[in-house]
């Protein structure tokens, strides 16, 4: 079941209602997410957290309270969008599920705001960024957390830390926050939220202590766990095979052409996204042939198989992309410490930021069998959502065995409304009666 306006469905007309009516797969838990896919909509508001249970995650036999919190951000904009005049737009506040930390000096009557006191009581976390524009590090004052799960995935056991990061946007990291010794969940006195290339830190009081000050009689310190090296479950690493089938390069950019009269439009190898407005049916149903010049498209072809694609960040920003339909194995992510950093494995001899592999006498890295792979297949990690640093590359790995016209695209939605978006064609065969003709027309495209 996917949601992307014009792309798998057609749009939910205004004053009209869809049922979404889907079962989710008993092997599946974790954090998800829904939200709008239509132009800036899920900056509106237009989305929210999904929690699936695992039956068997009892906190109680952790010493945990049998209680969760779901951590839903986003960012607040006091002003409207228009008034940017086509600049970003840098939101006044974040959001935890619809809490935020304000200069309620800063309200006047043009731009009114509630200013409310709101505490919560935290014990098992589940966070989801869901911002418009950043990424954030946690830091927990008076405890520690293990982590659970990240993107709804398991990951391999790490140490207890009490700060984590960074969760970029429509990532998702499930938790378990331990108190420290003599204290309970209620006790709890802040969490601290650092924006990724930001200054500003929003503390989220949890009790009533308005200047809370640390007890440094019995101080530890932790590490800081960083995300992006955490490696999934060895039993869900146990599926990767050491290479693919099929392997894509993609180039991405932000620019500015004259012939778009300056006004920055985002690339995807030269194709800038934007819905199809002509075509009366999402493209899952259409034939390729119908398609605009504005859909650049992978094809996987009719059987289900493995799929390497190399995404190049030309950009001097960093971003998050996501793919619908699928989760990836996240095999190198790599910034160049210089200058550009981008892959072709079609004319580069190695991965930049890897050492070359000696075949004759590498050893195994732990995961499937066969020939040698120039990664580092051990520390892969499954996700749905990866970040991508400025003038560099990612190498990600996915079974296309969901078939569909999917979406892959920045989570950044002020980019996605600017074209960064392609879309990826699986096992969709157009010769198949039902397949193509078998979809509705659309009152709303």
């Amino acid at each position: 079941m996917d949601g992307a306006a014009g792309v798998s469905r057609c749009p939910i007309a205004p004053g009209s209602k869809f049922i979404y009516n889907l079962t989710v797969p008993e092997n599946q838990s974790g954090t998800f997410w829904y939200y709008a896919h239509s132009g800036v909509s899920r900056a509106d508001g237009l989305y929210g957290g999904f929690v699936v249970h695992a039956p068997s995650l009892n906190l109680t036999d952790r010493g945990l309270k049998s209680k969760e919190e779901e951590a839903n951000y986003r960012d607040f904009y006091s002003k409207d969008l228009l008034l940017h005049d086509r600049r970003l737009p840098v939101p006044d506040s974040l959001l935890i599920n619809g809490v935020g930390h304000f200069n309620c000096s800063m309200a006047v009557p043009a731009r009114p705001v509630d200013c409310i006191e709101h505490y919560v009581d935290l014990s098992y976390l589940e966070f989801d960024d869901g911002q418009s524009l950043t990424g954030f590090t946690l830091t927990f004052s008076d405890g520690v957390f293990d982590l659970i799960q990240l993107d709804s995935n398991d990951v391999e056991p790490q140490p207890q830390v009490s700060s984590a990061g960074v969760l970029f946007l429509g990532q998702r990291m499930d938790a378990i926050l331990i108190p420290s010794p003599g204290r309970t969940t209620h006790d709890q006195r802040s969490m601290t939220i650092k924006l990724d290339d930001e200054t500003d830190l929003f503390s989220i009081a949890t009790d009533k202590t308005t200047s809370p000050r640390a007890d440094v009689s019995n101080f530890k310190l932790y590490p800081k766990l960083y995300l992006e090296t955490v490696p999934s479950s060895r039993a869900i690493l146990s599926s990767l095979p050491k290479h693919a089938n099929q392997t894509y390069v993609v180039y991405t950019k932000i620019q500015k052409l004259s012939q778009n009269h300056n006004i920055p439009y985002a690339f995807f190898n030269r194709t800038s996204w934007k819905p199809q407005s002509n075509l009366s049916t999402p493209f899952i149903y259409a034939p390729r042939d119908k398609w605009d010049e504005n859909q650049l498209s992978i094809t996987t072809g009719p059987g289900p198989m493995w799929v390497d694609l190399v995404v190049n960040n030309l950009d001097e920003g960093s971003h998050p992309f996501h793919l619908h339909g699928h989760h990836f194995y996240v095999l190198h992510v790599y910034k160049a410490p210089i200058g550009w950093g981008s892959y072709n494995p079609f004319t580069d001899a190695h991965p930049p930021g890897l050492e070359p592999v000696d075949s004759a006498n590498a050893t195994d890295n732990g995961v499937g069998g066969g020939d040698t792979s120039p990664y580092d297949l051990s520390r892969a990690v499954l996700r749905d959502t990866v970040q991508i640093p400025s003038r560099g590359y990612a190498v990600l790995r996915f079974r296309a065995e969901n078939p569909g016209v999917w979406l892959f695209h920045c989570h950044i939605v002020w980019h996605l409304a600017n074209g960064m978006a392609m879309v990826v064609d699986v096992m969709r065969d157009e010769s198949v009666d039902g397949v193509v003709s078998g979809g509705q027309e659309c009152t709303a495209l």
